[in-house]
């Protein structure tokens, strides 16, 4: 992907694949296929290029992140089936290995989206609970862990704010960024040896609420706004680049970088895989 991909001007926008269900967390396999899970029917899908399903993987419960492990494991955030879910399930980190699902961390309340750290750790953030918008006090701070997978140990790296959600390192690993869905923030948390600093609120998008993100080799960050229908880019600073329309009640829940110039984004609301690339 180029530096300049997404900054200005329309890009083309393609149903790459459909009919998926509560579709979450995107994630390209270094074979160029597309792993994404369906949160709705407890399933990890494999996308072949071309959109067709390759392979299902049966998680129940809701799972809601994904990662790709060095070794071409998938991480899997299982929320328990909290949101969008119509099965329980153990809260905690399933991963898929050779076709074979397992857990490899218990615990925490909802686990949302998680990243592997420069520490080798997998950072993960615990919505903890579903959220009344209207009321939002009466919701538990959020947080975020970083677990030691060899170890089987988490550590609470931050507290708050309500709802935290998508979560992505800069490319110099400098810095964590985390979206907040009800109050619209983004949140840079500078990392010094291992540690999160207090964060700083680095953007607050407008009319929208973001959820899971990518970020790019040169430090932009790719939003996807679940009420706004479209992709925010914004530049490491915080200053907003660009804002990518979808088609109406795409619901929008997050995004990964292609292998080309080109972003894929998991559309819950039309149940779609979307391929977003210049023209």
């Amino acid at each position: 992907m180029t530096g300049q991909f997404g900054e200005a001007g329309r890009l083309r926008v393609e149903v790459a694949a459909d009919g998926l269900g509560f579709v979450e967390g995107p994630a390209v396999l270094p074979d160029g296929r597309i792993a994404l899970v369906s949160m709705s029917r407890g399933n990890v899908v494999i996308l072949d290029p071309d959109g067709t399903v390759a392979a299902e993987h049966r998680l129940g419960g809701g799972p809601n992140g994904l990662a790709v492990g060095a070794d071409g494991a998938l991480y899997v955030a299982q929320n328990g089936g909290r949101f969008a879910a119509r099965s329980s399930a153990a809260p905690g980190i399933q991963v898929i290995r050779d076709g074979h699902i397992d857990y490899v961390y218990r615990g925490l309340e909802s686990p949302n989206d998680l990243v592997f750290g420069p520490d080798g750790r997998l950072w993960v953030t615990d919505s903890r609970a579903d959220v009344d918008f209207g009321h939002p006090e009466t919701t538990s701070p959020g947080q975020v862990w970083a677990i030691d997978l060899d170890a089987g140990r988490a550590e609470l790296m931050a507290q708050g704010p309500i709802f935290v959600n998508g979560i992505g390192f800069s490319p110099d690993h400098r810095t964590l960024y985390v979206t907040e869905t009800v109050h619209a923030h983004v949140t840079a948390y500078p990392l010094r040896a291992e540690a999160l600093q207090p964060g700083r609120i680095l953007a607050t998008l407008p009319a929208a609420h973001p959820d899971g993100f990518a970020v790019d080799p040169t430090g932009r960050l790719y939003i996807a706004t679940t009420t706004g229908d479209r992709i925010d880019v914004l530049a490491p600073d915080g200053t907003l680049l660009a804002q990518h329309p979808l088609p109406p009640h795409s619901m929008p829940t997050n995004v990964c970088i292609g292998h080309g110039p080109e972003l894929f984004v998991t559309a819950a609301g039309t149940g779609s895989l979307l391929r977003l690339s210049e023209h």
